[in-house]
């Protein structure tokens, strides 16, 4: 990782924040990408009332008139910056390119750009110019040595949750569940939930048995293969367990992320470089080789609509569940796994919200 990046576990463990008008963050771990950006708007926009200066785009549809509109506009009822974040930004960044760069090469400017993004050549112009004059943050996790993941979540379980966890206690959680931040950070807020400060190895055992992700991944499975009441049995099976709709939908944001991230790589292969099949994008977004033969069969019929969508509609089903709606969060993952296994919706226009 270039010196001029820095990483988003260390990021996300410091208090100070360096000040800078243009921010990246890039790679591969949707939950990182969001955990960054939360932290920085609780930076930018303290107070409640400050989300009036905030503007959210999503890369695939939006242009670069709607964002230098927001960059330029002045803030009239507060001091503090307006904030402008574009997420899936990489198509946006290739079609604007020209404009980003000459944005960040004029003089530093008091409104703040965000973008984020799965991939970063530092090698391009703009790269460089954001290096110069912003701030770019690297969000991976599955990608790191296993001990720097250790050393990370006991420090993170101390900072979020006030939890002191044994080390082999950690082992045994990063085993458990696995390189995956999102469900990483769900398992230690249940936890955090039994009201002790220390954590031992039988509390992590008892709390987080495999089985939990095994069945999240045999609900994904079974929903992309159109075994939609099998999957629902299931869901039904780990909510009498204890597992909460928003719990489920945690376990299958992380998974579901790795269909998004190798549809991406497939339709847009790096600059001077031959595209990459399809099995190739979905090992390289963490797919075991043994597996790729099947989740190559799911993906293709999931179809590149949909698995372009799934970030989008994973996120409005978590905004959902936590009160933007006022449907019962049971039922709103109950229409997520339904729409899933519905090949005939394959063109996107059939959305679980």
């Amino acid at each position: 990782m270039p010196s001029s990046v820095l990483s988003a576990l260390e990021f996300l463990l410091q208090e100070s924040v360096p000040e800078s008008f243009v921010w990246v963050t890039y790679g591969d771990d949707e939950y990182l990408h969001t955990l960054t950006l939360q932290k920085l708007r609780k930076i930018w926009l303290p107070q409640p009332e400050d989300e009036l200066n905030l503007s959210e785009f999503s890369g695939d549809d939006t242009t670069w008139a709607d964002v230098y509109r927001e960059l330029v506009t002045v803030s009239m009822f507060t001091t503090h910056p307006r904030v402008v974040i574009v997420t899936e930004a990489d198509s946006f960044v290739s079609r604007y390119r020209v404009e980003l760069e000459k944005w960040v090469s004029e003089s530093s400017r008091r409104n703040i750009l965000a973008l984020s993004v799965h991939q970063w050549l530092p090698q391009t112009r703009l790269a460089k110019l954001v290096a110069e004059k912003g701030v770019v943050i690297e969000c991976s996790f599955s990608k790191r040595k296993h001990p720097e993941l250790v050393s990370w979540i006991k420090k993170w379980a101390r900072q979020q949750y006030g939890l002191i966890l044994e080390s082999e206690a950690t082992e045994l959680l990063l085993e458990s569940v696995g390189p995956i931040c999102g469900l990483i950070d769900q398992e230690l807020r249940k936890l955090a939930g039994l009201g002790k400060k220390s954590v031992t190895t039988e509390m992590v055992r008892e709390l987080t048995g495999t089985w939990r992700t095994k069945t999240v991944w045999e609900i994904i499975h079974a929903a992309l293969e159109g075994k939609t009441a099998v999957a629902l049995s299931e869901v039904h099976r780990l909510l009498e367990a204890g597992e909460t709709p928003l719990g489920i939908l945690g376990m299958m944001t992380a998974m579901l992320r790795r269909y998004t991230l190798a549809t991406h790589r497939y339709l847009h292969p790096l600059p001077g470089q031959p595209r990459v099949t399809l099995q190739g994008a979905l090992s390289e977004s963490g797919v075991p080789g043994f597996a790729l033969k099947d989740e190559e069969m799911r993906l293709r019929r999931l179809g590149r609509h949909r698995a372009a969508q799934l970030v989008h509609w994973l996120r409005k089903a978590d905004a959902a569940m936590k009160g933007s709606l006022a449907t019962e969060p049971r039922l709103i993952l109950e229409r997520l796994i339904v729409v899933l296994g519905q090949p005939e919706a394959a063109d996107g226009r059939l959305a679980p919200l």
